[in-house]
């Protein structure tokens, strides 16, 4: 018989973020070539990008246990889980998704096979703790699905190994011959839909890791994971979920959600939040798989169930890009709750297609007009009033390669340029006096909040850094001020005679444990000297704009939002004009109290370019020397060793 065409889609794996931390927001993604439409590229066909999921059909989905290695083996002392101990520990990991009342997904352990290491296209779904000798991740959860549409005929082997892989003598996905293997219903299957998912997890002598289980087991041990949390993100992917930006729930609760791909092994109060599902994960897992939406089969109303409809509302808008006017595909839209502060759940942005080559299976981008479509988004939201706002898939905190197809995408093209922003309602456009301001949006449940479009500001970021090579600084006290200058002659340079908008300050910043926010005593937008003898003498006491108990964002540039953008910009301009300003200065500081908070408790961190002992050989340009730092806030020292991450964003406005 005709074999199907499927392809293999590898889950990002989840990685050990050691020693420090670094916002599920859709779908993982393949291709779609049903129809095998013709692409731009001679010989190549059109593949529409759409999620993977698995079909009602196949629910309950269906895990074995590789028995082979019993007890697991340890990389760090003697071996503390027999595979009946993980397999138990693993059914609860899989319980935290089957237990959400408006997701009607549900996964189960059956049995055990035994194999010498994981297989992966066999019709089983295995749980392993075997991996490849070249495996560096904690985890990882590869799954196969169809890249067309396909009808499967009783008798069919789908992976080629000669046992028939469809029967007629069920009508749910079961192993009707006993052999361990899944046989699946006969019918049509849509393109997306997942026939195989395999979970492994990396306990190699070389560089694995202790994987424990309970409270008393977490520690500070980088190379000691605790095995709830790792399988609960895993089978996050089991399901099809994407990973999410998000690693920090509001400004009071450094801890992410579950499909965040990073996880702190150094910091037990963020392995021990992680385990347990954030709104954003149920919010997604319901969206894909909603509760109540049958009459009969897995998506049927059940004792405990709640319709994802009674519970749930929908934001969906377009993004476009206000410098290019494109659509943009990977902009992450995120829910923030009016209320509580909290990001509830967030969504990327794009519907895109690439160019498939049938004869080697490569995908292809051709031009911004033919890859991405649209700069779709939507939100699953419960009942609320929201602050909806995007930022861009740009490394920090977590890459496009780690987030999806459509991402990656739209960074290939330069889309993810632009800074963060929120939707203000009738004043989106290309130039926006204050991009920071959060018009309200409310969500019932059961409606679908539409025409919540944002578009990008043009703005320039005055950057006097280069790349990060560092964070720092460990050793600072309480109270310790950073600043940067900005001289006026920079500012002079953009669009001169035009009106100015001083839209925000950014700050790159990090905490060394998840579970903490990096919290500031405050930021501010301030003017100064510099003196004869190289110290900077900065007016902290009458600063342009200041924000007392600023929060950061982990491991990413942070806004602080100014009030009065125009008046600001206004103040600049004249003071420059006049003499009366020579500098602008960004400056942050350090809470004044202590112990910092956190296992390590160390200070909120910022980002640093440059290397004190190699300057030039691991730094993309010279240390600019406009970086200050001061224990008192008085006198301020020239920074020789480093260019502070800190930068203004302007815009101008035509006259």
């Amino acid at each position: 018989m005709t074999r199907k065409p499927i392809a293999i889609v590898l889950a990002v794996a989840l990685v050990a973020a050691q020693g420090g931390a670094l916002r599920a927001g859709g779908l993982l993604e393949t291709i779609d070539i049903t129809g095998n439409v013709p692409s731009p590229i001679a010989g190549h066909i059109i593949g529409r990008v759409v999620g993977i999921k698995w079909d009602v059909r196949s629910i309950p989905v269906q895990y074995r246990m590789n028995s082979t290695l019993d007890p697991i083996p340890n990389p760090v002392d003697a071996p503390l889980l027999t595979v009946p101990q993980a397999s138990a520990a693993l059914q609860r990991s899989l319980n935290q998704w089957n237990d959400i009342p408006t997701s009607f997904i549900e996964m189960r352990i059956v049995g055990t096979v035994a194999n010498a290491g994981l297989v992966g296209f066999d019709m089983v779904n295995e749980l392993s703790f075997r991996t490849a000798a070249t495996f560096g991740a904690i985890a990882s959860s590869p799954s196969v699905a169809l890249i067309a549409d396909a009808t499967f005929v009783h008798g069919e082997d789908i992976d080629g190994d000669g046992d028939p892989d469809v029967s007629s003598a069920t009508a749910v996905t079961a192993d009707t011959d006993g052999d361990g293997d899944l046989e699946f219903p006969p019918g049509l299957y849509k393109a997306g839909t997942i026939l195989d998912n395999d979970v492994q997890f990396n306990t190699k002598v070389s560089n694995g890791f202790r994987f424990t289980v309970g409270d008393a087991a977490l520690d500070t041990n980088t190379r000691s994971v605790d095995l709830n949390t790792v399988a609960t993100h895993e089978f996050g992917h089991s399901h099809g979920l994407s990973h999410s930006l998000e690693n920090q729930k509001s400004d009071t609760n450094g801890d992410g959600a579950t499909m965040f791909p990073f996880i702190d092994t150094g910091d037990p109060a963020s392995e021990r939040e992680q385990r347990s599902l954030g709104s954003d994960d149920i919010a997604w897992s319901s969206f894909v798989y909603p509760e109540g939406t049958a009459v009969k089969g897995p998506a049927a109303l059940k004792k405990g169930d709640i319709p994802f409809k009674w519970l749930y509302g929908v934001i969906e808008g377009n993004v476009r890009h206000g410098v290019r006017d494109q659509p943009i595909a990977g902009a992450n839209a995120f829910a923030v709750s009016k209320l509580t502060g909290r990001v509830v759940a967030s969504g990327f942005s794009g519907t895109t297609q690439v160019s498939y080559n049938p004869a080697n299976g490569g995908r292809f981008i051709v031009d911004p007009a033919f890859n991405i479509l649209d700069g779709k988004y939507r939100i699953p939201v419960p009942l609320g009033i929201y602050g909806v706002g995007i930022e861009a898939v740009d490394g920090q905190p977590v890459p496009a390669g780690s987030i999806s197809l459509t991402a990656q995408i739209g960074s290939a093209f330069g889309q993810l340029n632009f800074n963060e922003e929120f939707y203000n309602r009738t004043r989106e456009e290309a130039i926006e006096v204050r991009p920071g301001e959060s018009w309200p949006v409310t969500v019932l449940p059961g409606w679908t909040r539409s025409g919540i479009d944002l578009v990008t500001t043009e703005s320039f970021n005055l950057n006097n850094f280069g790349t990060r090579n560092f964070v720092g600084f460990t050793g600072a006290v309480p109270g310790h001020y950073y600043a940067v200058q900005v001289p006026a002659s920079q500012i002079a340079a953009i669009t001169p005679g035009e009106p100015l908008l001083a839209h925000s300050v950014l700050f790159n910043t990090r905490v060394l444990d998840a579970s903490t926010t990096p919290k500031f005593a405050e930021a501010m937008l301030t003017t100064g000297v510099v003196n004869p003898d190289g110290t900077a003498t900065i007016d902290l006491a009458h600063p342009l704009e200041r924000e007392t108990r600023f929060v950061g964002q982990d491991d990413d540039f942070s806004p602080f939002f100014l009030k009065r953008p125009r008046q600001t910009g206004e103040r600049i301009r004249d003071g420059i004009a006049s003499g009366a300003i020579q500098n602008l200065f960004l400056v942050l500081r350090l809470p004044t109290t202590s112990p910092f908070p956190g296992v390590s408790a160390l200070p909120p961190l910022m980002g640093l370019d440059g290397d004190p002992a190699l300057p030039t050989a691991n730094d993309d340009g010279p240390i600019l020397g406009l970086s200050f730092a001061s224990a008192d806030g008085t006198t301020f020292t020239r920074d020789t060793r480093f260019n502070f991450m800190f930068s203004l964003v302007l815009s101008s406005v035509p006259e």
